[in-house]
């Protein structure tokens, strides 16, 4: 039976690691850039749209009485 399960240790690393590659590409990005101005690239519309509406699901145990 393969285990899905991961220890505490090995996730810390894979965590470390993203962190350090996003701490990296934001130095990048950010080392050409002025303090307090920000340059909007572009604005676009989502692909799908999301329904303003949403059906609630109770957790177990919390439906009234």
């Amino acid at each position: 039976m393969n285990s899905k399960r991961i220890n505490g240790a090995a996730l810390e690393m894979i965590m470390r690691d993203v962190l350090h590659g996003m701490q990296g590409f934001t130095a990048e990005a950010c080392s050409g850039s002025e303090a307090g101005r920000m340059e909007i690239l572009a604005v676009e519309e989502a692909e799908n749209s999301v329904p303003e509406n949403a059906t609630v699901i109770p957790f177990p145990g919390t439906g009234k009485k």
